[in-house]
C-alpha cells in the first residue's frame, strides 16, 4: 500500500537559551524526600504489614526452584527486619534446587568443553572435551558444513563448571557483536552448563599482577601499583573486578556506587554546584509530518530534529532536537559545571584532569549524565565538558547532584583503583589486606545473535545454565533516542540479539556488568527471556527496542515482536545510568512482562518509552523499591508523544492508533520516591489497567486519553512520598478538551484514602460542562468519623460537594463511601483478588 505523507522540513536557528523545562507540578525539594523503604506518613505496624504482602506475592509468583532465595532476597530489600512485631503468611517453601540438567534428548550431537581439563585438539567428547566455547562451535559449524542435513538438527555445546574468561585476547570490543557471535548458520543450537555445575563466562581477563607500594594517601592507606601485561586492551579496561565484585575507579565524593546513591544517607554524590555552563546549541534540521496525523490527541504530529544538537546521538535524530517540542524544551545539556569553594578540595592538584568523568543528574532528577572533561579551571571553580550528554534524551540547560571519577588525585579510598594508561599502571588501595582476584574488563558483549537480515534470521537458539559478568561499561558508547519519550538508549547489551526468532534465553544470572543485560534489538521474534537473574547492573536489564521510517512503522518489520520476559528477578540495576530500567519498551510490538520480581533500581520498573502498535501485557509483576534516586515517576510509567503507522488495528490496514496495552494483577509498591503506581504521562493513551493492587498512590492522566481502570485496589493512595502529585484515587491533570482526557473511564475501583477524604483531583471539573472521566460503581473508604469531599465547580464556583451532592448531577452512579477498614482486611481483599 503506498503511503502519502505531507512533510515539513525546515532548518531552525535558535540564538536564544532556553530555560529550563521544570516538572509539570511542583516537587518538593529532592533531598527532603525519603529515602528509605518505610513511608513515614503512616505508622510502622501497617506499612510493615503492606510489606509483608509484598513478600507473600512475591513468593506467590516465584517459580518453584527459586521460592526459597527469591523470597530471603525480597524480605533483606523490603527491610523487614524492621518489623519485628509484624507477622506474615508464610506459605510453603520449596527448596532451591539445582540448574536444570542437560536435556541430552534434545540433543542430536553434543561437544563438551572444559576450561581446565580440556584441550581445543581433542575431539570434543565428554571424555575429552574441547577448552574453549569457540572451538566447539566451530566443530558444529565444521560438521553442518560437511553434512548440511545436520543444520535441522539440534546441536550442543556443553559446558563444564568453571570460569572462562571470554574477554582475554578477545577481537571484538562493540557491545553489538559479542564474543561469541551466532550467525544464521548457527540456528537450532543449545549452549548451556552441564547438569548443576556453575559456568561463568567473563568479560574480562584475569591479571597476573606484581605489587609494589607507591605512596601514603592523604586519608593515610597506601596507595599500591602493578605495571598491566602488553596483551591488556586499556582502552576497554574500565571496569576493574575484584573477588568477583565491581571496583570504585577513584572518584569524589567517595562512596560505592554500586551501594551508595541518592537513597542513602552518605550518597556518594555533592549537592555543592554553584552553577552550569549554558548548553552550546546547534540548530537542527526540522522534520514536521502534516499528514497524516493524530486528531484528537495532544500530539498529533509526528517530528524530529536530524543532526546538529542531535548529533550526539546515533543516528542523529531526536524528537526533542526541535525548536519547540510539545510539553518540553529543545535538547541541550550543560557545557560545564562551576562547583563552590571547596566543593572539590583536589581540584587545584590534579595533574591530568582529561582522564576524569563527571556523573550527574539531570535538574529534574529524570535521568543522568556523564561527561568526558575536557579541562578546568582550579582558580574559578570550573570544570569544561567535552563528549558526553547524551544518556537521556531530554537534555536541561542545569544538572544536579554529581561526583567525579577517574582522576588519580581522589585515589584516598579503600577499594578505589585507577589506571594510567599511557603507562599501563595500575593503582589500588586496598583495605587491610590485598584481595586474591583482579580481573580487567574487555568486552562489553558475550555473546550476540544476529541473522543477515528479517528473512534470514537465526532460529531456535537456547542459552541456559550460565553467569554472565565482569563486562565493559558502555556509558560514554553510542546512544540512540528511539522515539518520544525521556529515554536515550544504548542498544547494547550482554547478550545482544537483532534478526532471531525463536530464542530462548533461560536460567542465567547477569550480574556485576557494565551495561544492559540483554539488548533485543529490531526485528526479533517469539523469544523468551524467563528465570534468568539480574542483579547489579550499570545500566538495565532488559531492553526491547525497535525501529520505524519516520512515522512509518507498518511498512518496515524492524520491531521486536511476541517477546515474553517472565519469571525473572530484577534487582540493583542503574548502577552508573539512572535512566534505566529492569524492562524497557520501545517502538515495539505485543511484549510481555509477566510474573517477574523487581526491586532496587533508580527510576521505573518498566518504561514504555512509547504508544507504537501496543499489545502489551504487564502482567502479575511485584515491584517495589522504585524510583530511588529520580523523580516524577512510578514503578510503572508510560509515555506516547508521538503517532505511528501501524496496523495494530486492523491487520493489513494502516493507522495512527494503536491495540490497547494491559496492565493487570500487579504488586506496585509505591515507596521512595516514587508518586504514582502507574504513572501514565505526557500523551499515554489506549490502556486497561485492573486488578492491580496498588500501595500508596492513585491514578494519574496527564495530556492522554482513552484508558480505562477496573478493579483496581488503591491503598492509602493519599500517602505516596513522591513530593507531589499523588494524593487522590484519581488524578487528572491539565485536561484539554478535544485533546486529552476523553474517553477516560475509572470504574468498580476500590480506594482506601488513610488521611484525606477527597477522592479525586479533577482540574477543570465543572458539573455544567461534565469534563470529568466517567466514574462509577467505585468503593471509597475515608477515615471513620470524617466527611467525603468532591471538589467541582458550581455555576463557576468551587464548591465542596458530599456524595448525594456529586451524584445529583449524574456523576459517578453506583459509587458508594464507606469508614476505611483495618489494613489486614485490605490485605484480604487483595489477596483474593490476586490469589483467587
Amino acid at each position: 500500500m503506498n503511503l502519502i505523507l505531507r512533510v515539513l522540513i525546515f532548518h531552525c536557528f535558535i540564538s536564544i537559551l532556553y530555560a529550563h523545562f521544570g516538572p509539570k507540578y511542583s516537587p518538593e525539594p529532592f533531598y527532603s524526600l525519603p529515602n528509605t523503604v518505610n513511608n513515614p506518613n503512616v505508622p510502622l505496624d501497617i506499612d510493615c504489614a503492606l510489606r509483608a504482602f509484598a513478600i507473600e506475592m512475591a513468593n506467590y509468583i516465584a517459580p518453584p526452584p527459586f521460592k526459597s532465595n527469591w523470597t530471603s532476597l525480597v524480605e533483606s530489600a523490603i527491610q523487614f527486619n524492621q518489623c519485628h512485631n509484624t507477622s506474615r503468611t508464610h506459605p510453603h517453601l520449596q527448596p532451591s534446587s539445582p540448574p536444570t540438567k542437560s536435556n541430552q534428548q534434545l540433543c542430536n550431537n553434543s561437544f563438551y568443553v572444559h576450561h581446565s581439563k580440556g584441550n581445543d585438539f581433542f575431539d570434543g567428547s565428554f571424555q575429552y572435551p574441547f577448552q574453549t566455547i569457540q572451538t566447539a562451535l566451530d566443530h558444529v559449524r565444521l560438521q553442518r558444513q560437511i553434512n548440511p542435513r545436520l543444520t535441522q538438527n539440534t546441536s550442543c555445546i556443553i559446558i563444564r563448571g568453571g570460569t572462562y574468561y571470554l574477554g582475554t585476547n578477545a577481537s571484538t570490543t562493540t557491545s553489538q557483536k559479542g564474543v561469541i557471535a551466532l550467525t544464521s548458520n548457527d540456528s537450532n543450537l543449545i549452549i548451556k552448563n552441564y547438569e548443576d555445575e556453575r559456568v561463568i563466562l567473563s568479560g574480562g581477563t584475569l591479571l597476573d599482577l606484581k605489587w609494589s607500594f607507591h605512596s601514603k594517601a592523604s586519608t593515610g592507606g597506601n596507595i599500591m601499583k602493578a605495571e598491566i601485561p602488553l596483551w591488556v586492551n586499556v582502552d576497554e579496561f574500565n571496569e576493574l573486578y575484584i573477588d568477583d565484585q565491581r571496583a570504585i575507579v577513584a572518584k569524589y565524593p567517595n562512596g560505592d556506587p554500586s551501594t551508595q546513591g541518592l537513597y542513602a544517607d552518605h550518597p556518594g554524590f555533592s549537592y555543592d554546584s554553584q552553577g552550569w555552563l549554558s548548553p552550546i546549541r546547534r540548530s537542527s534540521v526540522e522534520i514536521h509530518v502534516q499528514e497524516p496525523y493524530r486528531n484528537g490527541t495532544f500530539f498529533p504530529y509526528h517530528q524530529f530534529g536530524i543532526g546538529g544538537g542531535a548529533s550526539v546521538f546515533d543516528p542523529p535524530r531526536n524528537f526533542w532536537s526541535t525548536w519547540s517540542p510539545p510539553a518540553g524544551g529543545n535538547y541541550g545539556v550543560p557545557s560545564g559545571l562551576v562547583v563552590k569553594n571547596g566543593a572539590l578540595p583536589n581540584l587545584p592538584k590534579w595533574s591530568n584532569p582529561s582522564t576524569g568523568f563527571v556523573h550527574a543528574f539531570h535538574s529534574g532528577y529524570w535521568g543522568s549524565w556523564v561527561f568526558d572533561i575536557e579541562s578546568v579551571n582550579s582558580s574559578q571553580n570550573t570544570i569544561v565538558f567535552g563528549k558526553g550528554g547524551f544518556q537521556e534524551a531530554r537534555g536541561s540547560d542545569q544538572g544536579g547532584p554529581f561526583y567525579v571519577s577517574n582522576i588519580f588525585e581522589e585515589l584516598d579510598s579503600p577499594n578505589e583503583w585507577f589506571l594510567d594508561q599511557t603507562s599501563r599502571t595500575l593503582y589500588f588501595m586496598p583495605n587491610d589486606t590485598m584481595p586474591n582476584v583482579f580481573v580487567a574488563s574487555q568486552v562489553p558483549c558475550l555473546i550476540s545473535l544476529g541473522g543477515s537480515d528479517i528473512n534470514d534470521p537465526v532460529e531456535n537458539v537456547l542459552i541456559q545454565g550460565l553467569t554472565f559478568t565482569q563486562t565493559s561499561n558502555t556509558y560514554m558508547k553510542e546512544y540512540m533516542a528511539p522515539s518520544g519519550g525521556d529515554w536515550s538508549v544504548h542498544r547494547g547489551g550482554t547478550i545482544y540479539m537483532r534478526n532471531t526468532k525463536q530464542i530462548s534465553i533461560v536460567q542465567n544470572v547477569f550480574t556485576e556488568l557494565g551495561s544492559n543485560g540483554i539488548a533485543i534489538i529490531d526485528y526479533n521474534e517469539q523469544n523468551s527471556i524467563t528465570w534468568n537473574e539480574f542483579a547489579w547492573l550499570a545500566d538495565s536489564g532488559v531492553i526491547v527496542v525497535g525501529t520505524t521510517n519516520g512515522i512509518d512503522g507498518y511498512s518496515v518489520n524492524s520491531q521486536p515482536t511476541n517477546i515474553l520476559i517472565e519469571s525473572n528477578l530484577f534487582r540493583e540495576t542503574g548502577i552508573y545510568m539512572k535512566q534505566s530500567s529492569p524492562v524497557l519498551i520501545a517502538v515495539s510490538r505485543s511484549i510481555q512482562v509477566v510474573g517477574n520480581v523487581m526491586f532496587n533500581m533508580p527510576r521505573a520498573g518498566v518504561n514504555i518509552n512509547d504508544g507504537y502498535y501496543g499489545n502489551h501485557s504487564i502482567s502479575r509483576n511485584v515491584i517495589f523499591n522504585s524510583v530511588r534516586e529520580t523523580s516524577d515517576h512510578g514503578p510503572i510509567n508510560t509515555w506516547d508523544r508521538q503517532p505511528y503507522l501501524t496496523d495494530a488495528v486492523q491487520p493489513n490496514v494502516p493507522s495512527l492508533w494503536q491495540h490497547v496495552t494491559y496492565i493487570d494483577h500487579n504488586v506496585l509498591f509505591n515507596n521512595y520516591r516514587s508518586v504514582w503506581p502507574i504513572d501514565h504521562d505526557d500523551g499515554s493513551c489506549i490502556y486497561e489497567d485492573s486488578y492491580n493492587f496498588q500501595v500508596y498512590g492513585g491514578k494519574k492522566n496527564y495530556l492522554g486519553h482513552s484508558k480505562t481502570d477496573h478493579h483496581e485496589i488503591y491503598v492509602y493512595s493519599d500517602l505516596s512520598t513522591g513530593g507531589f502529585g499523588s494524593n487522590n484515587c484519581l488524578n487528572n491533570y491539565a485536561p484539554q478538551r478535544g485533546v486529552s482526557a476523553w474517553n477516560e473511564n475509572w470504574i468498580e475501583n476500590t480506594c482506601i484514602l488513610y488521611s484525606r477524604t477527597s477522592p479525586y483531583n479533577l482540574e477543570n471539573c465543572d458539573v455544567s460542562d461534565l469534563y470529568i472521566p466517567y466514574v462509577a460503581s467505585n468503593k471509597i473508604y475515608i477515615p471513620p468519623g470524617s466527611r467525603e469531599i468532591f471538589y467541582c465547580k458550581v455555576n463557576g464556583t468551587m464548591m465542596e460537594l458530599n456524595l448525594q451532592q456529586w451524584q445529583s448531577y449524574g456523576i459517578d452512579k453506583g459509587t458508594v463511601v464507606n469508614d476505611a477498614p483495618d489494613v489486614n482486611t485490605i490485605i484480604d481483599w487483595g489477596r483474593k483478588m490476586l490469589q483467587g
